[in-house]
């Protein structure tokens, strides 16, 4: 059951981390797509209203369209070749010489263009001879669509590397303020740990103080309330008590504070309560997570019928050579309830996940009348929290 959802857990993980990527390239793919739209059609525009200047002045509307058009498509690779591949490699390089040569080579490219347009692609779309130009009107042409073509596509360029340069300060300061905020928020929570620190070293002080006032009062008229007292007193302690290297306690100081607690429960209701409690005698050695098995035990005190012999509050521990086995059932309380957040059973269940990952079994069986949990601890996780201390 554990590895189905271990399975089905890791399969969600994995989707999840590849969703954003696939969104991200779905969004450049469509980005992509609407700039070459973009681009196209401003070309198109571009030589429409060429061709509606100069289609006024011709008879023929035809020969103009496919002229202007080839002028436009020649000099959109001047425009692409120097914003896409020249500049970027000469220019943002402050390879400023090597720009001027890249623009030359163009230059000559334009030309050549111009004289393919005016004695090759003109002639065929009039049906006539091409026209008689001299060599000085052909190197003018082509200064104009050359020049045209060269400070557009720069000036599109220092538009572009602006933008984009706009755009990467402003992550930047994006995150040099989300790191400011968690700085704030880290103060913050240190300030009020250091204030939570003094609160806990003045008050378990003060409650200690008057837990032990208590005591001496009750010992010699009150034993039972005396040593109520003592049990509360030692389990309080051991919230506070520091752990070990390895975050582990005494698996047997855990159970003393288990019967400390059912000891509590038994002078609470003067004995009238029904508990079958079974524990092994040899524990010394194990480590476990401290206030996991208390809290179990303390929930179903809370939520369970106490009072009913015919079906009592079974606590049962184990130990065997696959680690640790413990056991609670009881039969749920009937009339008003103690109010309960949750917290205790979401607290097991986190520190569970995060000392024992894959290590360990916890199953609840919860019906109408009777609730039981079972938690199993592989033994490899005890002996080697036991290796670490003792040997």
């Amino acid at each position: 059951m554990r590895t189905g959802s271990t399975l089905r857990n890791s399969i969600c993980q994995t989707w999840n981390q590849k969703l954003p990527i696939l969104q991200n390239k779905k969004g450049s793919i469509r980005h992509r797509l609407s700039t070459v739209i973009l681009h196209v059609g401003l070309w198109i525009l571009y030589a429409s209203l060429q061709i509606v200047a100069s289609g006024l002045q011709v008879p023929h509307l035809l020969p103009v369209v496919i002229t202007s058009f080839s002028v436009f498509a020649f000099a959109s690779v001047s425009f692409y070749a120097n914003s896409e591949w020249l500049l970027p490699r000469t220019l943002e390089k402050d390879k400023t010489t090597l720009w001027i040569a890249g623009i030359l080579v163009l230059f000559a490219y334009n030309i050549l263009c111009r004289y393919i347009i005016l004695y090759k692609i003109y002639p065929a779309s009039m049906g006539s001879p091409a026209p008689n130009f001299g060599f000085a009107v052909l190197i003018t042409g082509s200064i104009w669509w050359w020049f045209q073509a060269i400070a557009l596509s720069t000036a599109y360029w220092f538009a572009k590397v602006s933008i984009k340069r706009e755009r990467k300060i402003n992550v930047q300061r994006e995150e040099i303020n989300r790191k400011e905020a968690e700085q704030m928020k880290l103060r913050q929570e240190k300030l009020e740990l250091e204030v939570a620190y003094l609160r806990a070293q003045i008050n378990p002080h003060f409650l200690f103080n008057t837990l032990g006032y208590f005591y001496n009062k009750t010992a010699n008229s009150h034993p039972d309330v005396a040593e109520g007292i003592a049990a509360l007193t030692n389990i309080m302690r051991s919230s506070l008590k520091k752990r070990g290297p390895d975050g582990m306690v005494s698996l047997e100081e855990e159970i003393e504070h288990i019967e400390s607690l059912i000891s509590i429960y038994y002078m609470r209701f003067n004995n009238n309560i029904h508990v079958e409690y079974s524990r092994p005698d040899n524990l010394v050695g194990q480590r476990i997570l401290p206030h996991i098995l208390i809290t179990l035990v303390e929930n179903a005190f809370k939520h369970g019928e106490l009072h009913n012999a015919a079906y009592p509050l079974r606590i049962t521990l184990n130990l065997d050579e696959s680690g640790l086995y413990f056991y609670i059932n009881n039969k749920k309380r009937i009339g008003p309830k103690e109010i309960s957040n949750g917290f205790g059973m979401e607290y097991v269940q986190r520190q569970l996940e995060n000392t024992y990952p894959k290590k360990y079994a916890f199953d609840i069986k919860d019906t109408d009348l009777f609730y039981s949990l079972s938690l199993h601890i592989a033994t490899t996780e005890t002996a080697l929290h036991d290796q670490l201390l003792y040997n």
